[in-house]
């Protein structure tokens, strides 16, 4: 009867005990399986085959041309000085290397000690086109006004001319631009800024077009001479 007495308790005592140890282990095992679901994810390994950049990308053919390299700019900025940071930011956007057109800024590219009105004139002939950034402080600039009417009477009623227009209705536009297609900078000026790069680009691939059947005519035409001979 003793042995049976002493066998029931050990039986309580293994039971007891016995679950406790059991529950211990299922709550550490719980614990590391918590660690273990709340350490962040490993970060992904980077591929080697990424999409390159947009400044990867190769720039439009036109802007290889031998009608492009034929003079030094592709774009003449005309603007009054109280505007120089808007002219600054639209230049760097189309002189960005996905861009890759050439702006002449007097502030920036006229050279010391020169003058500035036979630089400026030097400037106007040697760009393909023309921005003039036309603004209230444009209007009521007469060095400005000066340098419209040279852009003018190089390339009247010319797709080189791109007025660009920011705070001030058509209405108070100067009546020499009217006529011409503007750029109007209030509602985005990122737009407008894209809008003129693609005005100068079509220009640069128009013109170079025109030099390809030119161009080939005289190499036939050389080529007859050759044959003749």
């Amino acid at each position: 009867m003793e042995e049976n007495h002493a066998s029931s308790i050990m039986g309580w005592f293994r039971q007891r005990f016995g679950k406790q140890r059991n529950d211990s282990d299922q709550v550490k095992a719980c614990k590391r399986s918590q660690a273990c679901s709340s350490r962040p994810p490993d970060p992904p390994a980077c591929s080697s085959s990424s999409s390159s950049s947009s400044s990867d990308q190769p720039l439009p053919w036109a802007l290889s041309s031998s009608f492009r390299s034929s003079l030094t700019y592709d774009v003449f900025v005309c603007h009054n000085e109280e505007d120089g940071d808007l002219a600054q930011g639209l230049a760097s956007f189309l002189e960005a290397p996905s861009k890759g057109l050439r702006c002449y800024l007097q502030e920036r590219d006229c050279p010391a000690g020169g003058a500035v009105s036979s630089e400026l004139l030097r400037a106007v002939q040697d760009s393909h086109c023309w921005l003039l950034l036309v603004t209230p402080n444009f209007t009521r600039d007469e060095w400005c006004s000066y340098q419209m009417h040279q852009v003018l009477s190089e390339g009247p009623m010319s797709q080189r001319i791109i007025p660009a227009v920011l705070n001030m209705p058509r209405s108070q536009i100067p009546l020499e631009l009217r006529f011409l297609y503007t750029v109007d900078l209030n509602a985005s000026k990122e737009f407008g800024y894209a809008l003129v790069y693609k005005a100068v680009l079509q220009y640069l691939k128009d013109m170079s077009e025109k030099e390809k059947p030119s161009g080939a005519s005289q190499s036939d035409v050389s080529n007859r001479q050759h044959s003749s001979h």
